[in-house]
């Protein structure tokens, strides 16, 4: 049994390549991240950070350094008008600042400094009264000079006299010179009470040294017991003196060796010297009067 069978015939065109041209371009080695850009930009950069360090020491730090002490100098002068301000604010004219310096020292010599009849009296009662109500044993002074004010020639002078020149004022006054013994507590409230009272007083030394008499007391008690330490000669087979017991003797050494130290209130000796200034004999208030 015959079929027709059609054929399809599929005609496929081939087209040829077009021949690869090769052109020749330049070959490029890879040098890693430090291209010349890259080295250029960083020394760019190294140098802007150069001069910017270079800036700040030698502008910046000095600068900083002088501002410091421009405010410095300020601050000082500052403290300068506020205390010239205070000292000298209120002036207003010459007249009226002397008038104020008279007053002050016609103020101080009238209300610090007694009559010089009456303050060597009240000053006299005042260092007896001090010495008794402390307890105080008086053994040399009050010895008592006079100070001579300083306008006056008082001619030739003593080693003793010229070591109290500096002490000569424009105030008559009086020199005085003690010596009291007592314990050291109450000669430090003895001290106090002179230079806190009413009186105008300068303590020009004070020099204190152990009591006389507790030196001596001591001497004795340290002859007493060398004299009852006893005499090798006169000692027995058994090591004791004939006749004498060895207690006492070693007791007493034990109390003279316990005596040569300081004790809490032991007696001291205190000598002082003070200077006492009075008004003047002839005192006159010298600022105007107000008005």
């Amino acid at each position: 049994m015959a079929t027709d069978e059609k054929i399809e015939v599929t005609i496929v065109e081939t087209v040829e390549p077009e021949p690869i041209k090769i052109v020749n371009r330049p070959r490029k080695v890879y040098g890693g991240m430090w291209g010349p850009l890259e080295i250029a930009a960083v020394a760019a950069g190294a140098l802007v950070m150069l001069a910017a360090m270079m800036a700040y020491f030698f502008f910046v730090i000095p600068s900083n350094r002088e501002l410091a002490i421009n405010k410095a100098k300020a601050g000082s002068l500052d403290a300068e008008l506020v205390s010239a301000r205070t000292k000298y604010g209120e002036i207003t004219d010459t007249e009226t600042q002397v008038a104020k310096v008279l007053t002050s020292v016609d103020d101080f010599e009238t209300r610090f400094l007694p009559a010089i009849s009456n303050g060597q009296n009240a000053l006299y009662q005042r260092l007896n009264g001090l010495i008794l109500s402390y307890g105080l044993v008086n053994t040399t002074g009050p010895d008592y000079t006079p100070l001579e004010m300083i306008n006056q020639n008082s001619g030739q002078q003593s080693d003793a006299e010229k070591g109290r020149e500096k002490f000569r004022s424009l105030y008559p006054g009086v020199y005085v010179t003690t010596t009291v013994e007592g314990s050291y507590q109450n000669l430090r409230r003895f001290i106090r009470e002179i230079e806190s009272g009413n009186e105008f007083i300068i303590v020009s030394a004070i020099e204190l040294a152990p009591s006389e008499n507790e030196g001596q007391k001591e001497q004795r008690q340290n002859q007493v017991a060398k004299q009852q330490v006893p005499n090798p000669a006169t000692m027995q087979p058994g090591g004791f003196p004939t006749g004498i017991n060895p207690g006492p003797a070693v007791q007493t050494q034990n109390q003279s060796t316990r005596t040569r130290g300081k004790m809490h209130g032991e007696t001291v000796a205190l000598h002082i010297e003070m200077a006492a200034y009075f008004r003047r004999p002839n005192f006159t208030p010298t600022a105007p009067a107000q008005q």
